[in-house]
């Protein structure tokens, strides 16, 4: 699940602030949670037994937003052996949730690092937050169906053609099959992504536009030092948790729903 974990949080936070919002239903079926970016979006669940514990235990004090937050944390945690930063509490829980506010989440068809980095910079990120943050790619998996354009040329010049060839032969013409983002280390928290981004082994279009003169400074130090990598990471984490929505509420005493 950390990789489902990271990537809720970063979803919730990209649209109207860390609010938990991504959490929400709605009885129309149209949340942030049913835009077409966040049908893959995982770990409800699990954040809805998370909040249960907490419930019991201290009532309405804990927000879903910080629980996302918290969340996303101890995954690094989990997945570089003990690593732990400090992550601050006190996000409230949003009230609104609306499929057509996604529009600020990055989008992984864009190849242009400028136009990419516009999508932070709206949130007060730099670009080398976007750099730092979509290391989270390190963790993880995509369908087929998502980068399928890719595969059906070999005119695509952000793409190796051996990579291009052995991801045409995963995928299998499979829309629903996956691949790891980080291909060749697919389970752990390292700096291979940033590898396989100079190498132009990447599926998503975003991905590869992080092979920049504009990036690739950061993007090589990155690679080559995974101290580096795990601190900037934290640093930048924490400064994308402090985003805060436009529609507080109190904590919520359920993640799915508004409290009443």
């Amino acid at each position: 699940m950390p990789a489902s974990l990271l990537r809720l949080h970063f979803h919730d936070c990209f649209v109207n602030g860390c609010d938990g919002s991504v959490l929400l239903e709605a009885s129309d079926g149209q949340a942030e949670k049913n835009a077409s970016p966040n049908l893959s979006l995982r770990g409800f669940e699990v954040v809805d037994r998370i909040k249960a514990r907490l419930e019991a235990t201290c009532r309405q004090t804990v927000s879903c937003a910080d629980i996302l937050a918290y969340a996303a944390r101890d995954s690094v945690r989990v997945m570089t052996g003990g690593y732990e930063y400090a992550v601050p509490g006190g996000r409230p829980d949003g009230t609104v949730s609306r499929a057509s506010m996604t529009g600020d989440l990055p989008p992984p068809r864009q190849r242009n690092v400028d136009l990419l980095a516009q999508y932070f910079a709206r949130k007060g990120l730099s670009m080398d937050d976007m750099v730092v943050l979509s290391g989270a790619h390190t963790l993880g998996v995509a369908k087929c169906g998502t980068f399928a354009y890719r595969l059906t040329s070999d005119g695509d010049k952000c793409m190796s053609a051996a990579f291009r060839n052995d991801l045409r032969r995963q995928c299998n013409y499979k829309s629903d099959a996956v691949v790891a983002l980080d291909a060749g280390s697919p389970y752990g928290f390292d700096t291979s992504y940033y590898g396989n981004v100079l190498a132009n082994c990447t599926v998503l279009e975003s991905d590869a536009a992080l092979n920049s003169p504009k990036t690739l400074q950061l993007v090589t130090q990155l690679r080559d030092s995974k101290a580096l990598f795990i601190n900037r990471f934290a640093t930048a984490m924490v400064r994308m948790g402090n985003l805060r929505g436009g529609n507080p509420g109190k904590v919520r005493d359920n993640c799915r729903r508004v409290r009443t």
